[in-house]
């Protein structure tokens, strides 16, 4: 994993407490709690690690959010209960699990279940230690046969895991890490995610010896980066993740949205999301190490408002419709086809010296902004 120092004067501690400064200052936590009850379902179909293709459930329940909300693009901590006193309790959260496991008899079949809580399923400040075992007891007499949860890998001990893993019985288990790219300084500084090297390969070893299988995300263009430096930053990334055997990996192609340093950077028209072309380029470059996953609802921006991730009118939608079809199949030849609007694409390498200088003007241009 690159780990370079850089030569500039200024530091990346200094440029990740100005980043992290900036997005907490943009979260919003409203005044009135929202409804315990999910604010996402919906049902898709998922190509599992080992290539079948089955029905999927994903829910994202009404939670106090993320308790680590530093990241640069994430918007999700402006839909939860976030900041609110009493916004999640103990009960409201094992009644929507409870509801969630229902099997309506119009809803699709499904033997999937992602469960996503806005934040991390394990850290306790979010989900209590106690609800955590309980909510693997509901799903193990569901009659679900995988479970997906996220966290961060600090969160991910053998304590923690242990437990969890016996309370789900012969229910599969799939851990979702959003790494978002192997490099440090994209990583901790421009992603500004609390993710460190040590604490990552640490929950890999873990989940190992519990039986779970890593489901790892990398993005696509995070703020600060080009679409050239973008691709590179993903084949480092997978090449990475391939060579400690992880084989679950997403690409999440960074869209835009409110409350993020990501849209006050696009608002100042100092970033853009990834063209979808980059998105293809990408994936067809690390195809040969693995048939990766793509986040498509990250393609439409249809949960939420967003500025994502596109091409021209001709070819928007086509590519979208390819790209989700190679979600499932994990064949290349389900790529599209090129088109007249596609963008020249010098891919660059990661050079953390002109990214830096970057980050420090484009922060300066926010920071003046904003007094």
């Amino acid at each position: 994993m690159p780990e370079h120092a850089l030569d500039s004067p200024v530091t990346e501690k200094d440029l990740r407490r100005r980043i992290g400064d900036l997005s907490l200052q943009l979260r919003t936590s409203g005044t009135q709690t929202k409804p315990a009850e999910p604010r996402f379902v919906d049902f898709d179909m998922i190509r599992l690690p080992n290539g079948d293709v089955v029905g999927r459930k994903k829910v994202i329940v009404m939670s106090g959010g993320c308790s680590v909300p530093t990241c640069t693009m994430c918007p999700f901590t402006n839909l939860n209960n976030y900041g609110i006193d009493g916004g999640t309790t103990r009960e409201s959260l094992l009644d929507q699990v409870r509801r969630t496991l229902v099997r309506a008899e119009d809803e699709p079949s499904y033997e999937v279940l992602s469960l996503y809580n806005d934040g991390s399923f394990f850290a306790p400040r979010e989900i209590p230690r106690d609800v955590q075992v309980e909510i693997a007891r509901l799903v193990a007499a569901s009659g679900v046969k995988r479970l997906v949860v996220e966290s961060l890998p600090q969160f991910v001990t053998e304590p923690v895991l242990a437990p969890f893993v016996e309370a789900l019985g012969e229910v599969d288990l799939e851990i979702g890490i959003g790494l978002q790219s192997a490099d440090m300084l994209v990583r901790e500084t421009l992603v500004n995610t609390r993710i460190s090297q040590v604490s990552f390969e640490r929950a890999l070893t873990v989940m190992a010896g519990q039986g779970a299988d890593p489901k790892i995300y990398l993005m696509i263009k995070p703020p600060f980066l080009t679409d050239g430096e973008a691709v590179t930053d993903v084949v480092q990334s997978v090449d990475y993740l391939t060579g400690l055997g992880v084989q679950g990996i997403t690409l999440c192609p960074t869209r835009v949205s409110r409350n993020t340093v990501a849209w006050e950077l696009w608002q100042a028209g100092l970033y853009t999301p990834p063209n979808l072309w980059t998105v293809v380029e990408a994936i067809r470059r690390v195809h040969e190490r693995l048939a990766v996953r793509v986040a498509c609802v990250n393609l439409r921006g249809t949960d939420f408002e967003s500025v994502f991730p596109d091409a021209c009118p001709t070819c928007g939608d086509r590519v979208v419709d390819a790209l989700m079809q190679f979600g499932e199949s994990g064949e290349a030849g389900d790529l599209p086809e090129g088109c007249t609007c596609q963008p020249p694409l010098e891919v660059t390498g990661l050079d953390h010296a002109i990214i830096t200088a970057r980050v420090v003007e484009q922060l300066n241009v926010l920071e003046r902004s904003r007094v």
